[in-house]
């Protein structure tokens, strides 16, 4: 609760019961908050004693409730087994995908990595076939990317 929500009912508060009479209202409601509290220590106290075994207001919960104080550990095991072992072969069955694009993200890499050192080599050496055999009308299919990266680095985005 924030300190807008908390003033507005303060101003409720006072508004419905005014200043004189808001103390004793706010006297009122930690006597029933008391009780209340009481009551229910009272209740998770009675329930322990008849069942036997100590219960505390988290356990109240039902399905902690059933998990703790109905089945026995060869009931929860027998129910989270089937579990167990799906789990395991989902896991089992993942690893050697995940293997795989693991692999193939490296091999991108180094790819990637060697194109970039190629196009680098071929862009400082001054050309990308060479320019020693005279022609100057027909460049391979290699000389394309390397005229579109004349004067700076090349990428694997311009090689591909």
């Amino acid at each position: 609760m924030g300190g807008t929500e908390f003033l507005v009912i303060i101003l409720i508060a006072i508004f419905l019961w005014g200043p004189d009479k808001l103390p004793k209202a706010l006297a009122n409601l930690r006597r029933f908050i008391s009780k209340a509290r009481n009551m229910a220590s009272n209740a998770a106290a009675d329930l322990s004693r008849e069942i036997g075994t100590d219960i505390r207001p988290e356990d109240l919960n039902p399905k902690t409730f059933v998990r703790k104080h109905i089945l026995s550990e060869e009931d929860q095991e027998m129910l989270t087994n089937p579990l167990k072992s799906t789990m395991r072969d989902l896991q089992d069955g993942v690893k050697p995908l995940q293997e795989g694009l693991t692999d193939t993200t490296r091999e991108i890499e180094g790819t990637r990595r060697s194109v970039n050192r190629g196009a680098l080599t071929r862009g400082t050496n001054g050309s990308a076939n060479g320019s020693g055999n005279g022609s100057g009308t027909g460049a391979s299919d290699e000389a394309a990317p390397a005229e579109r990266t004349r004067g700076r680095a090349a990428s694997f985005d311009d090689v591909t």
